[in-house]
């Protein structure tokens, strides 16, 4: 196996870490696996992902410093463009905008969509942009109603903002007849929310009656999971394919490939001691067969 091989291999099973550890949740260790990322060389969605971590933690001071180290490598990052602005608009709050107690994620089973069974819907009458700020996609929502209205809020008891009429109606229906349902915040752009909406519940009674006929589905059709149905943290923060989604060796050339794993290093700087994080990942996963 050539070093460049070696490199290669090594780098997707670090994103493969990378990329498991935050969809449970486990954000020290997916910031160990993303700088083990950077020791191979330059590498602007590993930023991206430290810069995701980092925010998950609370630390938004090092989540700005990535994500902006992020934006150095490749200023048309999307990614990485409109967390800076997330990141410096929280600044500017209160307290820095540090939430005062843990957000809740939602069991990522709730995007696995199923026709008539879930629904996507943009949140109308947002209460306020600096609620709104705090919150992130695979966010654990709480569903509310007053038997008309139905409005979702965080972790916290803050609104968040209402369903439309017709979906709330059909909701408010659906969990009368003994349905139960959950709510996860699917899309934050732009200022405004998506909020996916899933039956996690149905009631005996209920068992020929679809939750979500026709159009009350929404956008659900066009709504993209891109790892094994089931997105990622990651994943989520993107509207179009993920920054993180592998190359296969058809799509980049060999000139392309070597440059974009090596990351623009010399021959010299490529000795980046293989060696040893092959032999630290071994020992990690050692230890997590241990657990």
């Amino acid at each position: 196996m050539t070093k460049q091989d070696e490199r290669m291999r090594l780098r997707k099973r670090l994103v493969e870490r990378a990329i498991e550890h935050a969809s449970t949740n486990q954000w020290d260790e997916a910031i160990n696996d993303n700088l083990r990322l950077l020791e191979l060389g330059t590498d602007a969605a590993a930023l991206n992902r430290l810069g995701k971590a980092y925010l998950e933690l609370g630390q938004y001071d090092k989540a700005l410093e990535y994500y902006r180290d992020s934006l150095q490598v490749n200023r048309s990052n999307v990614v990485a463009q409109k967390n800076v602005a997330r990141l410096e608009q929280l600044q500017g709050l209160e307290g820095g905008g540090v939430r005062t107690t843990m957000r809740e994620h939602a069991d990522p089973q709730i995007f696995i969509v199923e026709t008539g069974k879930t629904a996507l819907t943009t949140l109308t009458k947002l209460i306020a942009s600096d609620i709104v700020v705090r919150l992130t996609t695979g966010e654990k929502l709480e569903i509310q109603n007053n038997g008309q209205d139905v409005w979702l809020t965080d972790g916290e008891g803050r609104t968040i903002g209402y369903l439309e009429p017709h979906l709330a109606q059909r909701l408010v229906e659906m969990m009368r007849a003994g349905n139960r349902y959950a709510a996860v915040v699917a899309n934050l752009d732009a200022g405004g929310v998506k909020a996916l909406i899933r039956e996690v519940y149905q009631a005996p009674n209920q068992r020929t009656v679809v939750s979500f006929p026709g159009k009350l589905g929404g956008d659900i059709a066009h709504f993209r999971t891109y790892v094994r149905d089931v997105p990622t943290r990651y994943e989520l923060d993107t509207d179009d394919l993920s920054e993180d989604e592998e190359l296969t060796e058809d799509e980049v050339g060999d000139e392309g490939d070597e440059d974009f794993f090596r990351g623009g290093t010399s021959t010299e700087e490529e000795e980046v001691g293989l060696e040893q994080i092959e032999a630290d990942l071994n020992t990690d996963d050692d230890d997590d067969d241990e657990s």
